[in-house]
This record gives C-alpha cells, structure tokens and sequence, in this order.
C-alpha cells in the first residue's frame, strides 16, 4: 500500500444508506456531507453511497435536467469531503460524445478516481432505465490509493458473469451501489431485502471477494426502497450487521486487506473459470 494507506493494512468501509430525493440535488448533497462527517468521525477510509444517491432514482425524464458533468461545480462539495474520507457517489453523468450513463463516481484526494456506468439497464415492470441511460461500455476495477475495486450498480449484480470478470481483473474487493425496491410481503424479512441478501452473499462466496452493498431506503414515487445494506467477506462471514429495512442508517465494515488475499490463496476459485467455455458459447451464439 501506499503512504496514507490503512494502517496494519485494515480498510474501514462505511455504507451510507440514505433515502433520496428525486431532482432535489443540494438536499440530497446534504445529505452526503453530513454520512462523511459521521462516517469520517467513525475510522472510515472510504464511505460507499447507494444509486444515483446525488440525484434520487425515479426521475424519469428529469435525467435529462440534472444530469451532471464530473467538473460540474456543484459536486465541489463532495470533491473538498474526498479531502478527509473517499467517496463512491452515484449520479446520471453528462457523457462528452453524447447521451447519460447511470453512474458510480469514486472521489479520493479532492479529484475524480474513477468511474463505473451502468451495464445493465432494467426496462420492465417499475423499470424503465433505458429510455433514459445509455449502458456502460466496458467493465474494469478502478483504483485508488486504498486499492483494486469493482464496481456494480444493482442490475449488474444479478447477471453474476460482471462479478466473475471483476474478480479476473484483480479486484481486491467489489462494491454493489443499489437502488433496490421491495414489497412488504408479511415476512420479518421483505422479500427485496432476501434476494438481495443472497445475491450479495453468492457474490462473495464465488469471487472469493469481500463484497459490500450498499442500498437506499425510503419511499421515493410511493415505491419502497429496502435498505439492508450489508458487508461480507469471502468465506460469508458478515463484516458488519445489516443496516435496518426502512430507516437511514450508516453501517462501518472493517476489512483485513491481508485476511482477504489469504482466502482468495486458499479457495482460488476465479483463478479456475473454464473461459474456454464462455468463447464456446459466444462463438457458437455468433455462429
């Protein structure tokens, strides 16, 4: 690691579950200064956000009004907290050559890390992201003075094959932003929050990977978010307890940067993938 890197190679990950408003950009950014002042106050190196936390999710065809440019001055704020504690934000971003990606900014040191749009965009039921975004281009960790990260943002996670990829790149560990809706099904667990909680854990156990996720919470557009968010490591052993269903919460996840290279040497499942078998099937998907 390099100088100002966790000491004793222990990296503190705070989930910030909030609850968003659409088009309410200094409201929401409000809400962001005040996580990474707590967040900062508790040890936390890095404070992950949830989905389009800067802007809110249900915005339809306000994305075209609020997208943001990373220079754009009102993300100043969140650059000057990059300062003190690292930030992974979401927001529709303006592109240069055209068009609006959902995407995961990753700030650090007062400057733009880098950036994560999303893949995969949901256009069914409540979905209807692409007629709104552009999908992402390509699929790479990004990298800051704290490490090798993967990012996800909420559908890419339920296709496992972007999970496996990051994993071959060398992530050190992956970051699942959310914006994920439940119904309240009369479980004690709604059931957004159990698929989630499985689809979070199978991504650890099967990249060898500690994996955080990170949800917003709330009711946005009379759709319920779930919250939940949540911290495990590579063999499924929680790092942190579960944020609450419903209310805003800050959940701190300590992660051995060591204890995490020792389980990918021990079960190195990735190392194993048949990619034969993938070039198989895209070759005979071509054919």
């Amino acid at each position: 690691m390099g100088e100002g890197a966790p000491q004793q190679g222990v990296l503190v990950v705070a989930l910030a579950q909030i609850a968003t408003c659409p088009g309410q950009l200094r409201t929401n950014l409000d809400k962001h200064l005040a996580m990474a002042d707590q967040a900062r106050a508790r040890g936390a190196d890095l404070v992950v956000f949830p989905e389009l936390s800067v802007s809110g999710y249900l915005l339809a065809h306000g994305v075209l009004e609020h997208a943001l440019c990373l220079d754009d001055p009102l993300l100043e704020p969140l650059r000057r907290a990059s300062r003190e504690v690292a930030l992974l934000v979401g927001l529709p971003l303006r592109e240069p050559e055209g068009g609006i990606s959902n995407a995961a900014v990753l700030l650090e040191g007062g400057e733009v890390r880098g950036v994560h749009r999303k893949l995969y965009l949901p256009t069914y039921g409540m979905f209807d992201e692409g007629r709104y975004f552009v999908p992402g281009p390509r699929l790479a960790p990004i990298e800051c003075r704290f490490g090798r990260f993967g990012v996800l943002i909420c559908e890419d996670a339920w296709h496992l094959s972007s999970a496996a990829l990051l994993a071959r790149a060398g992530a050190d560990a992956l970051f699942i932003v959310a914006g994920g809706p439940t119904e309240l099904d009369g479980d004690h667990e709604p059931a957004g929050s159990r698929r989630w909680h499985w689809i979070v854990g199978a991504t650890a156990v099967t990249t060898v990977r500690p994996v955080f996720f990170a949800n917003r919470c709330g009711w946005e557009e009379g759709v319920l978010f779930g919250g939940r968010s949540w911290a495990v490591d590579g063999r499924g052993h929680s790092l942190a307890a579960a944020a609450p269903i419903l209310d805003e919460a800050l959940v701190t996840a300590p992660m051995s940067r060591a204890a995490a290279v020792r389980t990918r040497t021990l079960i190195p499942i990735p190392a194993t993938e048949r990619l034969d078998l993938w070039r198989a099937a895209m070759e005979s998907a071509d054919a």
